[in-house]
């Protein structure tokens, strides 16, 4: 009799200890619209570099990062470089070059800083992470290694520095010795030298090289929807058609999930156009030529996430080009650190959300990129998205505050 009411005892305590883990995690369920609602907003321009400035030009704009210090760092992955920016706009220099040795990446297309202001950049393949000091001097490289073994034939596509390590994003391929090939997916937690901790997600698919297709929900992963903060903790939109994001510890224990109530928007003719020929642009890439490709039929629920120096999080949503408020041209979802849809910001200005990029800086602010995609594009070999135009406009830089 003892011994049964053990272990009803012990299956108790195991109930309350898996409730009390479930009660940890706190949901944030917020409405289709935010609390203070839309706020169009001005761009007051600061400084601008690039476009027909003779004296400094860029490739494509892979990355940007603001140390510290206020200075703008900007990852060139066609010109294997990262220009270093003062606060007021004035440039600086040129940290790394094309090339195989110390210090030296090709095509690059992410870095991070670390805590120390080390910075490091993302070789893309054979995937290395490539650190250099603020000076540009050589520190080393290291490769991906799970269980102590180095993986092979992976590409690295993200990377974001956390305390004591980092985190890593790319794919590793697997063949089986036929025209098939094994592509997993992962975002993993490393230590300094690149050593596995714990996954945070992954997933795999199969690529057919003998009728080689590729399609966006197959190819889809959390690459631009992923970013740490300045708590230390990891946000993370896993779903490409779900607006749910995820807050969790580097060791992947989730503390809350934020949703907001969303409908995807159905995409016009244009943004179709662009799926296709960012697809084609990757393709490139692959030993074998595209026979056919498959794009969704509505805009990813989330399309980019940032996170300022005061923890508010800033989400790139999916929206129709039908639906941006008259007189505006790209906006962002605005929530509070605790998770709260505060605002939606609508950006005044004639630039092309398609075409041109913005970043959001964690000082709050915005550096526009126009022509990025094209220049994507043209540096993957593909045509640009508009008109099918061979020549393009050098890339501009143009730093922003929003209007008071």
């Amino acid at each position: 009799m003892l011994q049964h009411r053990n272990v009803a005892l012990f299956c108790i305590s195991v109930l309350l200890m898996a409730t009390g883990s479930a009660l940890a995690q706190t949901v944030i369920d917020n409405p289709a619209q935010p609390t203070g609602g839309v706020q169009k907003a001005s761009l007051v321009e600061q400084w601008r570099l690039g476009g027909d400035d003779e004296d400094l030009f860029f490739g494509t704009i892979a990355r940007i990062h603001q140390g510290p210090d206020g200075k703008i760092y900007i990852l060139d992955g066609q010109l294997s470089q990262v220009q270093v920016i003062s606060p007021d706009g004035e440039y600086l220099n040129s940290l790394s070059k094309e090339g195989d040795g110390p210090g030296e990446v090709r095509r690059p297309g992410d870095f991070f800083v670390s805590e120390d202001g080390t910075i490091n950049i993302l070789n893309g393949f054979p995937g290395r992470v490539v650190s250099i000091t603020p000076d540009g001097s050589p520190i080393g490289s290291i490769g991906y290694s799970i269980d102590g073994k180095q993986t092979q034939f992976g590409v690295f596509i993200r990377g974001l520095a956390t305390k004591g390590g980092m985190i890593l994003g790319g794919i590793n391929m697997t063949f089986g010795g036929g025209p098939l090939s094994e592509q997993n997916y992962y975002l993993a937690r490393c230590d300094a030298e690149g050593n596995q901790l714990n996954r945070l997600t992954e997933k795999t698919t199969t690529i057919d090289y003998s009728d080689f297709h590729l399609t966006e929900k197959s190819m889809d992963f959390i690459w631009a929807r992923v970013a740490t903060g300045p708590d230390g903790l990891v946000y993370l939109a896993e779903e490409r058609d779900n607006y749910s994001i995820s807050v969790m510890d580097p060791d992947g224990t989730v503390k809350r999930v934020i949703n907001r109530a969303y409908k995807a928007p159905v995409r016009t003719a244009r943004q179709k156009k662009i799926a296709t020929d960012i697809i084609e642009a990757v393709a490139v890439n692959y030993p074998a030529p595209l026979r056919g490709s498959e794009i969704e039929e509505t805009e990813p629920a989330i399309g980019n996430l940032i996170i300022t120096s005061d923890n508010r999080i800033w989400v790139s949503p999916g929206v129709s080009d039908d639906d941006l408020p008259q007189g505006t041209w790209t906006l962002f979802d605005v929530f509070s650190p605790e998770g709260v849809y505060e605002k939606q910001v609508a950006l005044t200005g004639s630039y092309n959300r398609n075409r041109d990029a913005v970043f959001v800086l964690p000082d709050g602010q915005f550096l526009v990129i126009t022509g990025a995609l094209d220049a994507f594009l043209n540096q993957m070999g593909a045509v640009t998205s508009e008109d099918e135009q061979p020549e393009i406009d050098p890339l501009e830089i143009i730093c922003f505050k929003l209007e008071n």
